[in-house]
């Protein structure tokens, strides 16, 4: 009778035991005591005839019944102890109590600057440089507001050698945009220190908080430079800040980093594009940059009914100038002439270096007569600049070469060739200016 007792005790025991760990102690005592019922039944019914039980059998009935609930109990408050709850394992946290990690939304916000930055970087990679700023200013504007809830926002960039700066997004109707001093107020001192300043932090110091408090314009409430290396770029005010000072200073600094690379990285792509679509001497649109752009603006003065007409100029001689290794005046000379023919042109002409020694116009409006009058005064302020041998070491003689579009609408090909050609001409005739037209004025006698 004893080995019909023991034996199913030990089984149900760590089935108790097991089963009080899992579900807490709040079960635990209905598991305890189903299970001693169930012990006791099952030896009952191993037993094959009537038995008849003594007052030891009876207190092994009650001694083991009351060891399986006690282990059961036992189980399930060690659970307790250790901090679990009884319906852990089984249920999700409320809401109230699943809050993120001090700093998680923090990191959030940053990440997700980062992530905007790159969809706007690879929505505004072809656009002019002077909207690239603008639209950059717009972006800093959207990332510190859903970053760090700032607003007001004002980005300057840093010009005229370090003594203004310039906003980045506020032109007035005229076309003018604003400047304000750069080395005046709490602004010049974070500017030229490199420091951030935020209203209210008191380990700036008594004095950084009387500086911003004199300054003549209202204190910003968050004020960081943007750099690279060692040189500054510009500075990013924010007029109003509604998470400082309870924000970490260190959140805001890597905000202001983040917001400076971005910046920087703006920088080198323009740089890397104008690298690609501009002669490096020079400074103009490279030959297939002109090109392509003077297609887009044909097709634009066509669909007007415009005329147009293209110049080919040469600056003859060059080519002697650098092979005789005077590589730097050359150079000299070749950006002497681009600035001033993107002085005498209108902002919708097109100009490009077409060569070594050639540069391509494209005239908007103007019908070839016209044309060559335009081209005869600016080719001759370039062969006034030419003529200056001791300068150059060496003659310098300019050519130019045009063709107008006329009645028709000739494509680009047809009048870059046509204008090569009458270069050609020019040089032949010893002539400054060949024009297409037949009559009328077309050759200048060339000046030595």
């Amino acid at each position: 009778m004893s080995l019909a007792l023991i034996l199913p005790w030990f089984p149900i025991v760590l089935a108790v035991g097991v089963a009080g760990r899992l579900l807490g102690r709040t079960w635990s005592w209905g598991v305890g005591i189903l299970c001693a019922l169930f012990w006791v039944v099952l030896v009952r019914a191993s037993e094959s005839g009537p038995v008849a039980y003594d007052l030891w059998t009876l207190a092994t009935f009650i001694a083991g019944g009351v060891a399986i609930v006690a282990v059961s109990v036992w189980s399930g408050t060690i659970v307790e102890v250790h901090g679990v709850s009884d319906t852990s394992a089984t249920r999700p946290l409320p809401i109230e109590e699943a809050q993120e990690p001090e700093g998680a939304g923090a990191l959030q916000g940053l990440s997700e600057l980062m992530v905007h930055f790159d969809d706007w970087l690879e929505t505004h990679r072809e656009i002019g440089v002077q909207n690239a700023w603008a639209e950059f200013g717009e972006f800093i504007r959207t990332a510190l507001h859903r970053c760090c809830k700032a607003t007001h926002v004002k980005p300057f960039a840093v010009v005229n050698e370090g003594r203004e700066l310039m906003g980045l997004c506020e032109a007035d109707p005229s076309g003018v945009v604003p400047r304000i001093p750069a080395r005046e107020g709490i602004v010049g001192h974070v500017l030229t220190t490199g420091r951030m300043y935020v209203a209210g932090d008191t380990l700036q110091g008594g004095f950084i908080e009387e500086l911003a408090q004199r300054s003549q314009s209202e204190p910003p409430a968050w004020c960081f430079s943007v750099t690279q290396g060692t040189r500054r770029l510009g500075v990013v005010i924010v007029g109003r800040l509604d998470a400082a000072p309870a924000w970490d200073r260190a959140q805001l600094h890597a905000a202001s980093r983040l917001i400076g690379q971005c910046w920087c990285l703006l920088l080198e792509t323009l740089r890397s594009r104008r690298a690609i679509h501009e002669d490096p001497v020079s400074g103009l649109d490279s030959r297939e940059t002109f090109l392509r752009l003077a297609e887009q603006s044909l097709r634009q003065s066509y669909a007007r009914g415009e005329p147009v007409a293209v110049a080919v100029v040469t600056l003859e001689g060059l080519r002697a100038l650098n092979d005789s290794g005077h590589w730097d005046v050359a150079d000299e000379l070749v950006g002497e002439v681009s600035r001033m023919l993107r002085w005498k042109l209108r902002a919708d002409d097109g100009l490009g270096r077409f060569d070594g020694s050639r540069f391509v116009l494209l005239l908007r409006r103007v019908d070839s007569e016209l044309a060559s009058l335009i081209m005869d005064q600016l080719t001759l302020r370039l062969a006034e600049l030419c003529a200056e041998r001791e300068r150059w070491r060496i003659q310098v003689t300019v050519r130019c070469g045009l063709a107008g579009s006329g009645t028709g609408q000739p494509d680009l090909r047809t009048l870059v060739s046509e204008a090569l050609t009458q270069c050609t001409r020019a040089r032949r005739e010893q002539t400054r200016i060949a024009s297409d037209m037949p009559e009328s004025l077309r050759t200048c006698e060339a000046k030595a």
